[in-house]
């Protein structure tokens, strides 16, 4: 042991021993949440999106918080799994890891290349150091003994019922099948799951959306939607076996990558690299978002060969047509139906009504510091595709059938790592990507992302890096930056300039358009911390000319501006509170603006068996382009990123309960009040009042 690893350590044990004490102390379940909740709420602050599921990222934090990976035996999989650390941290742990033969403390991270203070504070109730024992094998007495279970039942409701639910004659629903929603306005979610450590998970999910039957005249099987798999880990050469449903994600996601993927961030400015774990169980309610039947991960450290196949049937419009050759029938769909909504004797209609058949595959091959993987899919569908075009849409997908193929890399060397992908659809066009992170210095990182989809590039399953959603019509180029300028404090920028070289939504002409952020974040200490964020974007839209049927294109410009202050005033009080303001401009518009301020406050009472969680909130925004989006607080497994609109005031309280060891009573009842406006919605949604209740109820069982 060299003379500088014995003053690391007598140093860690001298000042540390508390510290020590308190990182090998069993985190309580309210710790581990909020550890978790913390974390995906950073990741989703800036996002604009109604409703985003997380489930899968939640399950896989929450595990290593359960089983810490070991870092005398941790695996460059494992280190990226967790998605906390860049290629240059988990190469240079690895690195550290081999030359040491293992750590003694974790105070040793403080001495690697790259890991500061604040990321090794994210890591540290992930990891452990441990002495590496025998790993236990598979046999049904140890996975009874010592495999876990968790029960999830969640109901959810919106008072008062919009008119959808009212009583409607027979006389009408003669003529009308469609005026009113078959079902109650409850939402129900039912989960069962169970695993053995990493090697086995297994489980089943249910879910009824509002206005959808349950055990009815249309629905005699329960739930409108059930997911199941069988997830089995580290079998020999067999590393991962999926079968029911799960989730493929492989390069950066232009061939195929089903799931969330995180896009431009003011808090990720560096962090563009996607992660693919290949092959992963499907554990949340999302309709569409997923594969079903089997895939698998076979290989060595060296090489791996990833295969998957997946038979469903999904959601279409059903077009019936007659052949005027034949003289027969012949049937195609329009669109697919992603929505999930079954209500309707319509929306029935279309439920399952195209089967969908995915083979995918990818071999890679790892060199140390290169990896390069070659990797395909072919999508077929049993009716034909014919939707009905829009100019903009003239180059997007139609037929039977699809194939993309493609190429992926990393390359590590020194401070620099390249990656990216390039794809092709057979018969079509190709989209690639290529980007760079700069590890320049522990106080300054840097990205650099290029992306050039064309506009005939057409991909069932990509998702990937953009602007937009969909790898299709987009060109681009990316630069990311955080900075450590002076101590306990971090700065982050980007700038991302892109250009349309077809037409696009609400652009009858190729446009163009940029964007850049940059946000302060001043932490004088763990307690307290104040956010300064300032975003710019700039992008083509469509003007209408006066008396003429006609659209030019026209610059759509964006500022959002915002000041937030967090702190832990005491072990179970805090508070933060954000003021928010968003300039919105277009021509022949009139400016718009959106203004939101709210205040949340935390309780951790009864030995933190009770949280609570409060926010009272004021929005003006009355033009929907000038909405703003914020993070609201939610039950467990819950994630939500509302857009506050219009006039108004909303206030909530999220309770969590720890009943006993392992029973959890989760509950959330939110109020929001329109000033502006008598009602909510439109259609059958309509909600006719300015005030409209949301309640949820959760109960976990884990055994």
């Amino acid at each position: 042991m060299t003379n500088s690893r014995v003053y690391i350590l007598i140093l860690g044990l001298l000042l540390s021993c508390f510290a020590l004490q308190a990182q090998q102390t069993k985190l309580t379940e309210q710790e581990s949440t909020k550890i978790i909740e913390d974390r995906i709420e950073y990741l989703l602050q800036s996002m604009d999106a109604e409703e985003v599921d997380l489930t899968t990222l939640f399950d896989q934090l929450y595990y290593y918080l359960e089983n810490p990976i070991n870092l005398n035996t941790a695996t460059k999989d494992e280190l990226s799994d967790l998605q906390l650390l860049n290629d240059f941290q988990i190469q240079e742990l690895l690195f550290y890891q081999s030359k040491n033969q293992g750590f003694a403390t974790l105070y040793e991270l403080r001495t690697i290349e790259g890991f500061t203070p604040d990321i090794i504070q994210q890591i540290l109730p992930f990891v452990s150091i441990t002495q590496v024992e025998t790993k236990r094998k598979i046999k049904p007495k140890n996975v009874i003994k010592y495999g876990r279970n968790e029960m999830i039942l969640r109901h959810t409701r919106v008072l008062p019922n919009a008119v959808g639910y009212d009583e409607v004659a027979d006389s009408v629903l003669s003529q009308n099948p469609n005026a009113k929603y078959l079902g109650s306005p409850d939402r129900l979610y039912a989960r069962y799951r169970f695993r053995y450590g990493k090697k086995i998970s297994a489980g089943i999910t249910g879910e009824k959306d509002p206005g959808e039957e349950f055990i009815n005249s249309t629905n005699t099987k329960g739930f409108d939607f059930y997911s199941a798999h069988l997830f089995l880990q580290d079998l020999g050469p067999v590393k991962k076996l999926a079968l029911g449903d799960y989730q493929l994600q492989m390069g950066q996601g232009l061939t195929v990558w089903s799931g969330f993927g995180f896009r431009k961030s003011p808090t990720q400015t560096v962090n563009v690299k996607r992660y693919a774990q290949q092959v992963r169980p499907y554990t949340s309610a999302d309709e569409n978002l997923f594969l079903r039947g089997a895939a698998a991960v076979i290989g060595t450290d060296k090489i791996s060969l990833t295969v998957a196949y997946s038979q469903k049937n999904i959601d279409g419009n059903i077009n019936l047509a007659l052949d005027t050759l034949t003289g027969e029938e012949a049937s195609s769909f329009s669109s697919f139906q992603l929505s999930g909504f079954h209500r309707t004797p319509s929306e029935l209609e279309d439920k399952d009504a195209i089967e969908e058949r995915i083979m995918a595959g990818r071999i890679g091959f790892d060199l140390k510091n290169f990896q390069i993987g070659i990797l395909g899919i072919q999508s077929d569908y049993s009716q034909t595709f014919e939707r009905n075009l829009s100019y903009y849409q003239y180059h997007e997908f139609t037929g039977n059938s699809l194939t993309n193929v493609g190429i992926d890399y990393q390359w590590t060397m020194g401070k620099f790592h390249f990656f990216g992908e390039t794809a092709q659809n057979v018969g079509g066009g190709v989209a690639t990507m290529n980007g760079a992170l700069l590890n320049l210095d522990s106080r300054l990182k840097m990205s650099i992302l290029q992306r050039h989809y064309q506009k005939d590039y057409r991909s069932q399953y990509a998702n990937a890096f953009g602007e937009r959603n969909g790898v299709i019509n987009e060109s681009g180029v990316y630069f990311g930056i955080e900075m450590y300028p002076v101590k306990k404090v971090v700065v982050n920028a980007f700038y991302d300039i892109y250009q349309f070289p077809w037409l696009s939504y609400r652009a009858d002409a190729p446009g163009q358009g940029s964007e850049y952020s940059g946000q302060v974040t001043y932490k004088p200490n763990r307690k307290n911390e104040i956010i300064l964020l300032f975003r710019n974007e700039v992008r083509d839209r469509n003007s209408p000319i006066d008396d003429q049927n006609i659209n030019v294109l026209s610059e759509e410009k964006s500022n959002r501006y915002r000041i937030q202050y967090s702190t832990e005033l005491n072990r179970w009080l805090g508070y933060r509170t954000r003021i928010e303001v968003r300039q919105f401009q277009h021509f022949p518009e009139q400016e718009a603006l959106g203004y939101l301020y709210y205040s949340d406050f935390y309780f951790n009472l009864l030995e933190e068996k009770l949280t609570l969680k409060i926010r009272y909130a004021l929005f003006d925004a009355p033009n929907y382009d000038a909405r703003i989006y914020a993070y609201e607080h939610d039950i467990l497994y819950q994630f939500n990123v509302p857009a506050y609109y219009l006039t108004g005031s909303r206030v909530y309280g999220v309770v969590r309960y720890k009943m006993t060891d392992g029973l959890t009573l989760n509950f959330k009842v939110g109020q929001t009040y329109l000033a502006d406006r008598s009602y909510f919605g439109s259609g059958k949604d309509l909600i006719e009042t300015r005030n409209r209740v949301d309640i949820k109820s959760q109960l976990i069982w884990k055994f």
